[in-house]
């Protein structure tokens, strides 16, 4: 009997302790008592700043940590987001400075790789000698 009474107690407490701990997670992403925490709710309430580990708002420091961002992108964009400005073609070299259609973001710099013959197909692919970069191939045709 007391051992019953021991387990019973420990369940009762590992779910009042499962709940507040669920109920700290719902105020934290912003979600209502009847919502259970997804991947989806997590994704919405990161999209709003409000999920510490992808906003970057409180401390820019956190784009260079790889743990807390394995993301990438080592500038916080409008105090909110991490940046790769070397690849993103939506931060291109700088915050909210977007690629044009069809254009690809290389180091840093808008580059159109199907005729560039220096990024002829994808980001530093340069064509042999005075071969010319055309529908994304070096000397095509």
């Amino acid at each position: 009997m007391k051992n019953y009474l021991l387990t019973v107690c420990y369940r009762i407490q590992t779910q009042v302790t499962k709940r507040g701990a669920l109920n700290t997670k719902r105020r934290e992403l912003g979600l209502r008592k009847s919502e259970a925490p997804t991947h989806m709710s997590f994704f919405r309430a990161a999209l709003r700043g409000r999920q510490r580990v992808l906003s970057c708002a409180r401390d820019a420091n956190i784009c260079l940590d790889r743990e807390k961002n394995p993301w990438g992108g080592t500038i916080c964009c409008f105090q909110q987001f991490c940046r790769d400005t070397l690849r993103d073609s939506n931060n291109c070299g700088a915050c909210g400075r977007a690629c044009g259609y069809g254009l690809v973001c290389c180091d840093g710099k808008c580059v159109d790789i199907q005729n560039d013959p220096h990024n002829c197909g994808s980001c530093f692919e340069e064509c042999p000698g005075q071969n010319r970069c055309s529908f994304a191939m070096c000397d095509y045709g």
